[in-house]
Parts: C-alpha cells; structure tokens; sequence
C-alpha cells in the first residue's frame, strides 16, 4: 500500500513527537554547560522522596536527586547541587514538606559562616523529620487515646447523664405547660403587655423630659441651672484664690505662720497643764491623783445627801421648816398682828403703844 504525501508528513510528525518525549524524559538532568558537585547523606526512613525529586537550600533549588538506595540499616540519598553552592561542613540535610497537599524535598541548612566549606562527595549530616506517614500514625495513636478515655469518661458518667438529660426534659416541659414562676414568665401574655405598658410610659416620661415639663425636665432644659452652677464654680474660684492671698480669717489662718505658732503654744500649754495634773501637782493634780480628795468628796457627797434626805423627811428645824404647814400659818399670823400693832401705834403714845403691842402678842 502506498503512502500519500500528507501520511508520510503525519507518521513523521508523530515519530518526532515521541522521540521528543523520549529525550525529554531521558535529558530532564542534562545540563551540558553547568558544574554539578555531588554530595551524600544518611537517613533512616526516605518516606516520600524519589530520585529525580529537587535539593533546596533555604527554600531555594539549587540540585536534584540522583539515588535512593540501601546502604545497611539506613537510607542513602545521593544528590548533586550547583557548583558554587554555599555548603558548610556543619550544613544538616532533612525531608521537608513541599505543601500540605503533598511533595517532598531534601532540603539544606546553611551552616555557620565560621565553618569551612565542604567537599565534594562528602557526607551531609542528616536530621530526621516527622513524615506525613508518622503523623498520621501519631495521629491514629492519639485519636484512639483520645476517643479511648472519652468512651470510658462517657460510659463511666452514662446514669448521670442521663439523669441530667431526663431532668432537662421534665424542667422543659414544666416551663412549656406554665408550670412555675419561669413557666409563667415565659408563657404568660401578662408580662409582654407590661413590659409594653412600662416602655410606653419611659417613653412619655423622655417625651415630656425633652420637652422640659415637670422639675427633671427643667433641670434638663432650663439654663438657668447651668448659669447658677458656673455663678457658684466662679464664686467658688474667688474664695479660693481670696484664701491663697490670705484675705480673711480663713485665709490668715491658712497662710500667716502666726496661727500655727499660737495653735503649737496652745497645744502646748494643754500638754503642760496635763503633764502637771498627771503628775499630781495643783489643786486638780491633787483632785484627780489623790484619793484622799476622792474620798473626802465622797464622804461630804454623801452626808449632803444624807442631810437633804432628812430634811426630805421633816427631821429637824429646817425640815419642819421646809415640811410644816403650820409655821407657815402661824408665820402669817404673827404678821397680821403685826401690822394691826402698827395701826395702833399711830393713834396711841409710847406707854399705850407697848402694851398695846404686848397686848397684841399675847
């Protein structure tokens, strides 16, 4: 079978297409023009890694893997960075995570800039990482603990629960069917039309309030309230000032340094005159110290009582004196004869007048 002009330049094309393909896959690496230096590392577990996969230092690409093999009981990885690359001999290689959707890299550490550079073919110091394959069995460890301890925590408090739950649902259904105070609240109209009633009347009092009715709303609305309260801050401030300018008794008693002399003198003087009546000396002294004074003044209290209890009585010449009805009236008597010997005296001499005064008497 013959072949057209547009067969052959299809087959061809195809050809060209997989032999493209081929050299893509086969020269992903192939950098003819760039100096590669090889390195080395060590690690236990290359989960997730696979040759081909990039070297990043510092987030950086600067190399890919060559190798993954066994090497006795761990995992050598071989790689290659770009000639020049900054690789100290205390650098550390790990397995990172590219994402956390997935993809690995091996990533590198700069070292310490006082450490020297290392050389080709050498090995990198590894750090083991936490792979995705760890956490999630960390994970599963942690859920079954977890859940675990809660299933027992749940089984353990299952009556109580339960007993907590049937309690709720009793509580509800009382608070449904009015039961209570709560129950009223809740399912009583009452309370939503006074809570009506209660928001209309603040809003009259606010009303009446902006409008400036009634006492508060004056103290609201009204100036005047304003003018008499700056009247008394600015009185307030001119007392103050005539009191730090000394004016005024208040003011000389707040400034001049001779009240506080005469009031330090007074105090003293009262801490003498109490030292002196502690110490027993004057009249005082002796009347609070002594108990001589105290009991003689006891004593004299005493028959002064005594005394007036007796005259109380009748006991005595002043207590019939105080008591007696019948002094009194002879009293009276004797001044009624008295004055009836002095009328008779002005109409009779001096003989007649004594015995008329005798006469009187008795």
């Amino acid at each position: 079978m013959t072949l057209t002009t547009e067969q052959k330049v299809g087959l061809f094309f195809l050809a060209a297409l997989v032999v493209l393909a081929v050299m893509i896959e086969l020269v992903e690496d192939w950098r003819p023009f760039e100096t590669q230096v090889n390195y080395h590392t060590f690690f236990r577990s290359a989960v997730g890694i696979k040759v081909g996969d990039p070297v990043r230092l510092a987030g950086v690409e600067v190399g890919r893997i060559r190798s993954i093999r066994l090497e006795g009981p761990r995992v050598r990885v071989d790689f290659y960075v770009v000639s020049g690359t900054d690789i100290r001999q205390d650098s550390l290689a790990s397995i990172r995570q590219m994402n956390l959707l997935g993809g690995q890299f091996l990533g590198l550490e700069f070292g310490s800039p006082a450490s020297p550079q290392l050389a080709g073919d050498a090995e990198i110091p590894s750090v083991e990482g936490a792979n995705i394959d760890q956490l999630i069995t960390h994970l599963d460890q942690n859920q079954e603990r977890v859940f675990g301890t809660l299933g027992h925590l749940i089984e353990e408090s299952r009556t109580s629960f339960v007993n907590a739950v049937a309690r709720l649902e009793s509580i509800a259904e009382k608070i449904d069917s009015g039961a209570g105070s709560l129950g009223r609240l809740v399912n009583d109209p009452t309370l939503y039309d006074e809570l009506t009633l209660a928001v209309s009347n603040v809003k009259q009092v606010v009303e009446r309030l902006e409008k400036g009715e009634g006492s508060l709303g004056r103290l609201l609305n009204d100036p005047t309230l304003y003018d008499q309260v700056s009247q008394v801050a600015a009185n307030l401030q001119e007392v103050s000032s005539r009191l730090r300018a000394g004016e005024g008794s208040l003011g000389k008693l707040l400034v001049e340094d001779r009240f506080y002399n005469d009031a330090s003198d007074a105090f003293a003087s009262i801490r003498d005159i109490s030292g002196k009546i502690s110490r027993g000396e004057g009249t005082l002294g002796k009347l609070v110290n002594e108990e001589d004074v105290y009991r003689d003044t006891r004593e004299a209290i005493a028959r002064i009582a005594s005394i007036a209890a007796k005259i109380d009585e009748g006991s005595g010449t002043l207590g019939h004196l105080v008591n007696d009805d019948d002094l009194y009236r002879d009293a009276k008597t004797t001044l009624h004869k008295v004055e009836k010997a002095a009328d008779g005296l002005s109409d009779s001499g001096t003989v007649s007048a004594l015995g008329t005064v005798i006469g009187t008497l008795f």
